[in-house]
């Protein structure tokens, strides 16, 4: 059966006609629907070929209710963005989200027309349907027809396993670009002149899809597209020195892409973007974070990977890692009446790690939305409640942050 050579897109009429000559029978991988199923049929159907083998339903193809078998082509109406509703249900109706291809109409007769949908095995299974329906799987266990159903508990365990490789996978590229940044540091920290002697505290931002499953670009791409998705900052471009990158197994790591140093910028071929800064320094003769300096660095680095997603490709779920170290005593720096005022930071916590969920599409056209999640979490964490307990105050900060980067304000 050719549809299973092909990609969605390049199926036609003649493939469908050859399913029909061929006289296909419904399997684990594949099965036909004479009707346009319903939303919770539809992600029934879908989310057990994930959750399974992968396969395609092919909408307005008849098949025998005795064996499965192929008996007509009947085709169904147009449907109205049928292809982008199919990928909104899968988005939206299960837990992780379901990836699918829909292909365009079909047509099969004047009027009627056939869909072919695709769903690949899936690496983050099990796919929950949301609202308590379940995870489906596909099999043929003591029956004729293969059909949709509920998992046992043994095959949960199993796709629960294939989940833990790719949560083990995502934690052990924020690991290593955190040892990568540590390295770095290591190599440049004699180098660097504070009036502390040392590096200071220091701000780490990774990003990295949800569910790391598949590669999303070749290693060779990253140069290219590091290079083409830089962002004014500053009178000047981040990451500011594209020319100045190492490759490293499965990344491209940018040296000093900000001011302060020692800085790195690595992106990764799974999709992970992650930054690493000092916060603390010189500002007007006083040491400490400079409150304008750490909102507009969260700021860029986010508006940054927002252009590196939409490069990749990328729109699912996405895990934000935010990181301090080396915090504890540091003192924050607040423009108050033209001079810099000290405010108190950490008293106890040396460092503070935490992670918020967002989507690509959020990061791409809301970056500053995230930012001010993550100014909730960090300044409550050094005690700054109070700078952040209403919207208003956390909106104020946000427009601190565009001022130290040489934003305009209406942009806010």
């Amino acid at each position: 059966m050719s549809i299973f050579g092909k990609p969605v897109s390049s199926i036609n009429s003649t493939d469908l006609q050859e399913l029909l000559q061929e006289r296909a029978v419904e399997n684990v991988r594949l099965e036909f629907k004479s009707e346009v199923p319903n939303k919770d049929e539809t992600l029934k159907k879908l989310s057990s070929f994930a959750n399974t083998f992968g396969g395609y339903l092919v909408v307005g193809a008849k098949a025998s209710g005795k064996d499965g078998r192929i008996e007509s082509l009947p085709g169904v109406d147009i449907q109205s963005s049928y292809k982008q509703k199919i990928v909104q249900w899968c988005f939206d109706g299960s837990s992780p989200p379901l990836i699918v291809e829909v292909s365009d109409p079909i047509e099969i007769s004047p009027g009627k027309v056939s869909y072919v949908i695709y769903v690949a095995e899936s690496d983050i299974a099990p796919h929950f349907l949301n609202g308590r329906k379940g995870v489906w799987v596909r099999a043929d266990e003591f029956s004729a027809k293969v059909e949709a159903r509920l998992a046992t508990e043994n095959e949960l365990r199993e796709l629960f396993d294939r989940r833990k490789l790719i949560d083990e996978r995502r934690e052990s590229l924020f690991l290593r670009a955190r040892e990568r940044f540590a390295s770095h540091a290591a190599k440049v920290r004699e180098k660097v002149e504070t009036n502390l002697g040392k590096v200071g505290a220091r701000l780490t931002l990774g990003i990295v899809p949800r569910f790391p499953s598949r590669i999303l670009c070749n290693p060779e791409h990253l140069v290219t597209m590091i290079a083409k998705d830089e962002v004014f900052w500053r009178a000047g471009a981040f990451p500011r020195s594209v020319s100045s990158f190492v490759t490293q197994h499965e990344s491209v790591i940018v040296l000093a892409p900000a001011v302060r140093q020692p800085s790195i910028f690595e992106a990764n071929v799974w999709g992970m973007l992650f930054y690493a800064t000092p916060i603390e320094g010189n500002h007007d003769r006083s040491v400490g974070i400079h409150l304008g300096d750490f909102v507009g660095h969260i700021l860029v680095f986010l508006r940054h990977a927002g252009n590196m997603m939409k490069a990749f490709g990328y729109s699912g779920p996405l895990k934000i890692e935010t990181g301090l170290t080396d915090i504890l005593g540091a003192q924050w720096l607040y423009e108050a009446g033209g001079w810099l005022e000290p405010r108190q930071g950490s008293t106890l916590d040396n460092s503070i790690h935490f992670s918020i969920t967002a989507s690509g599409e959020d990061l791409m056209a809301r970056p500053d939305s995230i930012a001010q999640s993550i100014l909730r979490v960090a300044l409550f964490s050094m005690g700054w409640s109070k700078a952040v307990s209403t919207p208003s105050d956390v909106a104020k900060l946000i427009r601190l942050g565009y001022l130290f980067n040489s934003w305009p304000l209406t942009e806010v």
